[in-house]
């Protein structure tokens, strides 16, 4: 299996239509297939992660639903199901996730989303695009909360995914890591708790060179 599969999770549980020239994403969440790679290891265990499907539905519905203005965006929630566990959106196209600018903008949109009392637990590149704002594309794992370990997790999570995205740029990760952190406005007490002692699991998954990256990273903002 290729890393880079590995992070969009172990199986596909999203399929595109086209209903009357429109592009329409059809997302169900009653199959055994949709785990992901969070739920499988002991290390993502400090977010209240839910495989249940309606849980991660009724997470999601309630992410897309929320008035989030101009300065995020997120898929319009087209239709629901129940009886399949699905749900109908609509597609939106966008660039990756990939340079400094990109990096600078997610800090910010991350930032608003926190200061709206929501975390997204599922914070891995290919959750987010780029088009004229940040788009968020996944949002199953989202909860309302004020909880800053959380916030602070989120921060982990997506720093986490950007090492295996720059694995053999080790400087280019540090350097956007910055501007991630910058746009976000980071503050002590959440800079603080990235390095905390319970967050150890997930951060010895980090690959050694890009640790101390992070860690060079974190201490411009303590």
């Amino acid at each position: 299996m290729k890393l880079e599969d590995f992070f969009r999770g172990f199986y596909i549980q999203t399929r595109l239509l086209k209903v009357d020239d429109r592009s329409v994403v059809v997302k169900c969440y009653s199959s055994s297939t949709s785990f992901k790679w969070y739920l499988i290891s002991p290390a993502f265990r400090r977010y209240p992660y839910t495989s249940d499907p309606i849980e991660r539905m009724n997470r999601e519905i309630n992410f897309l639903t929320y008035n989030w203005g101009e300065r995020i965006k997120v898929p319009r929630l087209l239709d629901f199901d129940y009886e399949t566990l699905c749900i109908y959106r609509e597609f939106i196209e966008g660039e990756e996730i990939y340079s400094t600018l990109h990096f600078i903008e997610l800090g910010k949109a991350l930032r608003y989303i926190h200061d709206e009392g929501f975390a997204l637990g599922d914070t891995k590149i290919e959750n987010f695009i780029y088009n004229s704002v940040i788009n968020v594309i996944d949002a199953e794992q989202s909860i309302e909360t004020r909880n800053t370990s959380y916030f602070a997790w989120d921060l982990l999570v997506l720093t986490f995914s950007m090492a295996y995205k720059f694995l053999k740029d080790p400087h280019t990760f540090y350097l956007n890591l910055v501007s991630l952190l910058d746009g976000y406005s980071i503050d002590k007490e959440i800079a603080k708790e990235l390095t905390n002692i319970s967050n150890i699991p997930l951060l010895t998954l980090i690959p050694f060179t890009h640790y101390n990256y992070f860690r060079k990273a974190v201490e411009k903002f303590l």
